[in-house]
C-alpha cells in the first residue's frame, strides 16, 4: 500500500513522457514544414484571445452559482466564488482531480462557506460542462476520426441523453453517493428539470464562447477562416473532456495529443501539433491572469471593510 502514491507518481510521469516524445516526435519530423510555415503571430490578437478566455472562466463562475442556489445554503457572493474557483483550479496540475476539491473545500471554509455544498455545486457543474461539451462536439465534429460517419444520428442521441442525465431523479442518484465519501446528510438537488435544462443551455453558451476565444487564439498564430470557427470550437471542447477524464496532472498531455489528432483534419500534423502546445500555455496564462485579478479585487473589496473595522463603524449584529 506504501508503495502505491509512488507507483500512481511514476505512471503519471511516464504517461505524461510519452505524450511529450509523441509531440515532440511529430514537431521533428514535420520541422521543414513548420520552418517554412507562414506564421501569423499577431500580438494584439492574441491578447485578446486570452482576455476572452478569462473572460469565458469568469462567465464559467457565474453558471456555477447558478448552480449553487438550487441547493440549500445561504447566498454567496459571485466574487467569493470567482475566487474560490480561479485559485482552486490551480490544484487541477496536482496529481489527481481530488485536490482540485480539496482546495474549493479549504478556501471555502476560510470564507465562512460550507465546503460540502460547493463541493457538489461543483461536482454537478462539472457535470453539466463535460456533458454540454460533449454535446457541442456532436454537432461541430465532422472530420478526422469521425470521417465517413452520419454525424447525426451521434448528435442527437448524446443531446437526448444529456438532457435526460440533468432529470433531478437522476441527478439527486448520483448525489447520493457523495455524502459516504463526506461523511455527511444526503445533499440533494432542488431544482426541476427545466431548472437543469437552463443550466445545461448555459453550459452550451460557455463553450460556444471558448470556442471563439480559441478561435482567435488560433487566428492570433495562423490564417484561419471564421467559417472554421465551429469545428474548433468542438475541437477545443473535446479536447477538454479527453483531458479532464486523464488522470494525468490537468490533463497534461492527453489534451495536447487528442487537440492534435482532432485538428489534423483541418491543417498540417506539425502545424497541429505546436497549436495543442500553445494552447496549454495559452491556458494556463489565461487562468493565471484570472486567479491574479480575483485575488486583487478581494484585497481591495477588503481594504474598505478593515477601514470600517479599525474605526468602529462595522455595525454589530443583535446578541440572542
Amino acid at each position: 500500500m506504501k508503495r502505491s502514491p509512488a507507483l500512481r507518481r511514476a505512471v503519471a510521469f511516464l504517461l505524461v513522457a510519452a505524450t511529450v516524445w509523441y509531440l515532440a516526435a511529430t514537431i521533428h519530423s514535420h520541422w521543414a514544414e513548420l520552418r517554412d510555415f507562414d506564421w501569423r503571430a499577431d500580438p494584439a490578437l492574441l491578447a485578446a484571445s486570452v482576455v476572452a478566455h478569462v473572460l469565458v472562466l469568469a462567465w464559467g463562475v457565474w453558471v456555477w452559482s447558478r448552480v449553487l442556489r438550487h441547493f440549500e445554503h445561504p447566498p454567496v457572493r459571485l466574487g467569493a466564488l470567482q475566487r474560490i474557483w480561479f485559485l482552486s483550479n490551480l490544484a487541477r496540475y496536482v496529481p489527481g482531480k481530488v485536490f482540485q476539491f480539496i482546495a474549493v473545500a479549504q478556501l471555502s471554509r476560510s470564507a465562512g462557506l460550507s465546503g460540502a455544498v460547493l463541493l457538489t455545486s461543483m461536482l454537478v457543474h462539472t457535470g453539466m460542462s463535460l456533458l454540454s461539451a460533449v454535446v457541442v462536439a456532436s454537432w461541430t465534429v465532422t472530420g478526422g476520426i469521425f470521417r465517413g460517419v452520419d454525424p447525426l444520428w451521434p448528435a442527437l442521441a448524446l443531446s437526448a441523453g444529456a438532457v435526460l442525465a440533468v432529470h433531478p431523479a437522476f441527478l439527486n442518484r448520483l448525489l447520493s453517493a457523495i455524502p459516504r465519501l463526506l461523511k455527511r446528510d444526503v445533499i440533494r438537488w432542488n431544482g426541476g428539470w427545466g431548472d437543469g435544462l437552463v443550466l445545461l443551455a448555459l453550459s452550451v453558451v460557455s463553450w460556444l464562447l471558448y470556442g471563439a476565444a480559441y478561435h482567435l487564439f488560433i487566428a492570433s498564430l495562423i490564417d484561419v477562416p471564421w467559417s472554421l470557427m465551429p469545428a474548433l470550437t468542438g475541437v477545443n471542447a473535446l479536447s477538454f473532456v479527453f483531458g479532464y477524464v486523464s488522470p494525468l496532472p490537468g490533463g497534461a498531455g492527453l489534451r495536447e495529443v487528442s487537440m492534435k489528432m482532432l485538428l489534423e483534419p483541418y491543417m498540417a500534423s506539425g502545424v497541429a501539433a505546436v497549436l495543442a502546445i500553445a494552447a496549454r500555455l495559452w491556458t494556463i496564462a489565461a487562468e493565471l491572469l484570472g486567479g491574479a485579478a480575483a485575488v486583487m479585487l478581494a484585497r481591495r473589496s477588503a481594504a474598505p471593510m478593515r477601514a470600517d473595522a479599525s474605526s468602529g463603524d462595522v455595525p454589530i449584529p443583535p446578541q440572542p
